[in-house]
Order: structure tokens, then C-alpha cells, then sequence
């Protein structure tokens, strides 16, 4: 049998789109407070409007067909929606993406007139039919639970996953130097890949040639786009003072294009005033293989040169146009340098990708609902925690108080113990840092205590009770601390919240901790 398929509905022309004087309403908004970083606002939406849309269907069967006048008007339209803002970030525009959901079938009635001005909506049954066809339509596109997201940043302004770790042993320093004003320097190491996530070494006390061998964790996001940053100070009672800095570009770095191996590294070191006009660029690793090793980092090995310095889009000193000299602008070297070890591990995927077919990879990634009996030191992470703020600290009675607080990570799995110092904020009760800091690869079973100080000055050291009983003072107050097993962060995946401060008669500190469950791969 031949069957033709005729088309019946030819054409649609609009000759009409008025939508009238009264505008939408938006009834009383109410805001949710959650424990995400989130605004959920719900807005009941009302309008009973006097629009009208006019339009001509072209109908045809054959060698026939006939124009039928439609005419759509007093709409009356009521919904409740819900409307997400999701997540609130700290860079403009302060939001990530927007999910809008309906809370229930949104409610309409309207007049479709037809030849004659007939209103078919006045039917037995059609507006029924009509408010059904609504919620099968939007039943599996926006009634709640299901939603409509618009990313507003890339990504929904949520960063993507971490790829890998990198281990890096800071060995020793050589021709460090001091200040304009004297030659002797207490240096110490701060580097930073991560943005705003520092992590130091211990300071060596009155050497131009320290000896760190400590090691330090950094999360890698890109390495494409990040760089490591090496900052040299010198320890100061009352400031701080950067008297060499340096970097190492990841990408193409030997320690990435050939992970779990151990790359020895070096630093030239520039002064700051110089290193701002400018970018470190991280060459190739050289081509001999000799002094790398496998699983940890160990120093005497031979050092092979990984950081150059090149201007902004130039090349390295091996392909300067220049036959290999230095150009003349790029600053001089001159502030000492600084040996490392770098090792680079990247991570398995969290969650179910990471177990795969590995055995024992779910019993060590898939924290995902677990609760806190069945966790236990073989489920690793990385714990992110945002010291936010303090709130009413105790000045003892002196009106001041310069505080500071010290977030410490205690691993009985192992001998990681990690600790980290915020800045001090003079003469504020209730200071406010907004700083984060990276634990990576901490067990379940960790315990994280932060530690709220009052940094004290000379004169009340002195006149301290254990300066009175002939003790050193410590230079400090403490003003009371907290303790958090990282099982309820690791059960709850994010805990923002304000603790009162124990041994202390009042203040309160508020964190946020966020856990990832994070596996190494095998290299």
C-alpha cells in the first residue's frame, strides 16, 4: 500500500504579539540557609496578564486549504520556582552557574479563540487536558527534583579535579644574601603552587648556606598553567623580609614528563624589585639521566639546572637568537640558589573511577556514604581547609590582641604531621583571613586541631609568669583551641560551621573543612 503523507498545517504567520500592561508579579521571596556554599531562593510567580497573541494557521489537504484565525489572551499564569545560585565564589561575577526548578505544575489558564470568536478552552475537560499535557511536558525538565542549569563561568565555576601530587624536598641553599643593611640572614623557603595555598620550611638561623632536607606536598590542578613559586625570606621579629625569589614552570617539566621519577632541580634566585618585571620560565630537564632515582627523595645526587629566567614571551638562554648569551635586558641572578628534589605522582580519578578494576582500590577511595565506624586509615584524601574567621576573641583584660592561628593535622596511620600558621592581625578581636590551606594525602582517621594565639609583645613577655620563674617566654598567648576528627568531614564531604574555642572563657573561630578522596596512581 502507498500511503501519502500530505502536510496539513502549511504555515504559521504572527500578526499580532501585545503583551499588555500588567506585569509579572513576584510574591514574597524566602531565602534558605544551607550548609553549601549556595543562595536557594524560592519565588512564587504570579500574572494575570491581558496579553494578546494573534496568528493565522494555513491549513491545507490537497489542492485545498484555508487560513484559520487563532487568537490567544488573558493569560493567567501561577507558578513556584525555585532558583539556585550555585557556587558563590570569591571572583566576579560571584557565582557560578544558576539552576532554576518549578516546586509543583505551574497553573494556567488562558482564552484561545477561534473562527467566530469562539472560546474552545470553555469546553468540558480542555483546560484539564491542557494543564496535563504541562506536566507531562515539564514533569522531566523542571518540576523538582529535576532542574534547568545556566553556567554563568566556566565549568559552572566549579574548578576541575586535581591531577596529580608533587613532592619536593627542599635540599640546601648556596650564596644566599642578605639585606641592604647587613649581610646575615635567617632564611627560610615559602613556595606555593596552588594560589594562596604556602607552605614553608623551618628557618636556619644566621646562614648564607642553609641545610633544610624537608619536604613538602603541593596539589597539582594543571600543569599546563601553573608554575611552582619559590620565595626566600628573611625570619624577622616584627617583619618578614623576601630577599630572593624564583620559579619552575610545570609544563614540560622532566619531574612531570616523567612521573614517580625523582629530578633533581635548582633555583636561581633573583631579587623581587626585578623578578615583577618579569616571568620565570621552566626549561627542560637535562638530557642525562644520571642521579634519578625511584620511590623517595634522597639528596647527593648530581644536580642538573631545570629553572632559566626569560622575559615575558621570550625563549631560554639556549635559544635566544643570541648564540646562547644572555640578553642583556633579562636580570642577573644574584641572590643565591636553592637545590631540590621534585617528585611528580598523579592521581587515580575519585570516587568509582577510582577503583576501576584494581584490587583494593574501593576500600581505599569509595568514602562516598560511608559512615564514620566502617572509615578506617587506608581511605587517604586531601582535607582543604578555609580558616574564615574569629569571633570575640579574650584580650585579658588589655584591650589588644594580635592573633594568629596555627591548623595542625595529627595522622596516627603514619608519621604525617603538618602544621600550618596564619598570618597575625594586629589589634583586632575578631579578625577576619579568609586563607586556605591543603592537607594532602591524610588518613580518615587524622585528627585536626586549630589553635588560636595572641602574638605578644617584648614587654609583656617579660613580664610573663614564666619569664617571673625564670623560664624563656614564648612570645606568645594561647587563647583557646578546637579539635575535629576528619571522620566527619570525610563523612559529611563539607563542614562550614562555628566552634566555640575550649579552654577559654569566650571567642568562637568558624572553618571550613572539605574533603576529596584522592588515590595515587601506580608509576
Amino acid at each position: 500500500m502507498l500511503l501519502l503523507q500530505v502536510p496539513v498545517v502549511q504555515a504559521v504567520n504572527i500578526e499580532l504579539i501585545d503583551l499588555g500592561t500588567h506585569p509579572i508579579a513576584i510574591g514574597g521571596v524566602k531565602a534558605y540557609e544551607t550548609a553549601d556554599e549556595e543562595s536557594m531562593l524560592e519565588v512564587p510567580v504570579q500574572w494575570g496578564s491581558n496579553a494578546r497573541v494573534c496568528v493565522s494557521v494555513r491549513v491545507g489537504f490537497g489542492g485545498m486549504y484555508m487560513n484559520i484565525p487563532i487568537e490567544v489572551k488573558d493569560v493567567q499564569l501561577k507558578a513556584r520556582a525555585r532558583v539556585t545560585l550555585k557556587p558563590l565564589v570569591e571572583t566576579i561575577p560571584c557565582l557560578g552557574a544558576v539552576t532554576i526548578s518549578l516546586l509543583e505544575v505551574p497553573t494556567v489558564d488562558l482564552a484561545l479563540m477561534l473562527i467566530n470568536k469562539m472560546d474552545i478552552m470553555a469546553f468540558p475537560g480542555l483546560n484539564l487536558a491542557v494543564n496535563l499535557g504541562l506536566k507531562m511536558a515539564l514533569g522531566s525538565m523542571l518540576i523538582y527534583p529535576n532542574s534547568m542549569s545556566f553556567d554563568i563561568m566556566e565549568g559552572g565555576g566549579v574548578p576541575p579535579p586535581p591531577q596529580g601530587m608533587l613532592l619536593v624536598k627542599v635540599l640546601r641553599g648556596t650564596g644566599l644574601k642578605g639585606t641592604e643593611l647587613t649581610s646575615k640572614i635567617d632564611p627560610f623557603v615559602e613556595m606555593t603552587v596552588r594560589d594562596g595555598r604556602v607552605k614553608r620550611t623551618e628557618t636556619v638561623s644566621n646562614s648564607t648556606h642553609p641545610e633544610w632536607n624537608e619536604e613538602l606536598q603541593f596539589i597539582v590542578d594543571d600543569p599546563d598553567a601553573q608554575s611552582v613559586s619559590v620565595i626566600i625570606k628573611d625570619d624577622d621579629a616584627f617583619n618578614d623580609t623576601i630577599v630572593g625569589v624564583g620559579a619552575v614552570q610545570l609544563s614540560q617539566a622532566m619531574f612531570i614528563l616523567n612521573p614517580g621519577t625523582v629530578v633533581p632541580v635548582t633555583v636561581d634566585l633573583y631579587r623581587p624589585e626585578k623578578a615583577g618585571m618579569a616571568k620565570f620560565v621552566g626549561g627542560g630537564v637535562a638530557g642525562s639521566a644520571k642521579g634519578i632515582g625511584k620511590a623517595g627523595l634522597s639528596g647527593g645526587q648530581k644536580v642538573a639546572k631545570v629553572a632559566t629566567f626569560g622575559m615575558v614571551g621570550g625563549q631560554n638562554k639556549k635559544n635566544d637568537g643570541n648564540g646562547g648569551k644572555q640578553s642583556s635586558k633579562a636580570p642577573t641572578p644574584d641572590r643565591g640558589t636553592i637545590f631540590m628534589e621534585m617528585l611528580y605522582t598523579p592521581f587515580r580519578a575519585a570516587g568509582k573511577a577510582a577503583a576501576g578494576n584494581t584490587p583494593g582500590a574501593q576500600k581505599s577511595n569509595m568514602t562516598l556514604g560511608m559512615s564514620k565506624k566502617q572509615l578506617s586509615s587506608d581511605h587517604k584524601g586531601l582535607l582543604t581547609v578555609t580558616l574564615i574567621r574569629c569571633i570575640d576573641l579574650e584580650d585579658g583584660g588589655e584591650g589588644e590582641v594580635d592573633p594568629f592561628v596555627e591548623l595542625e593535622i595529627d595522622d596516627p596511620a603514619g608519621s604525617k604531621h603538618e602544621v600550618h600558621t596564619s598570618p597575625i592581625i594586629m589589634n583586632e578581636p575578631s579578625p577576619r583571613w579568609n586563607v586556605k590551606y591543603d592537607y594532602i594525602m591524610v588518613s580518615a582517621t587524622s585528627t585536626f586541631t586549630a589553635t588560636v594565639w595572641d602574638k605578644q609583645g617584648l614587654f609583656n613577655s617579660l613580664l610573663s609568669l614564666k619569664t617571673l620563674l625564670g623560664k624563656k617566654p614564648e612570645g606568645r598567648k594561647r587563647l583557646g583551641f578546637i579539635k575535629i576528627d576528619v571522620a566527619d568531614v570525610v563523612e559529611n564531604r563539607r563542614i562550614t560551621d562555628t566552634w566555640a574555642l575550649m579552654d577559654s572563657q569566650q571567642g568562637e573561630i568558624q572553618l571550613k573543612l572539605e574533603w576529596m578522596p584522592l588515590q595515587l596512581a601506580d608509576v
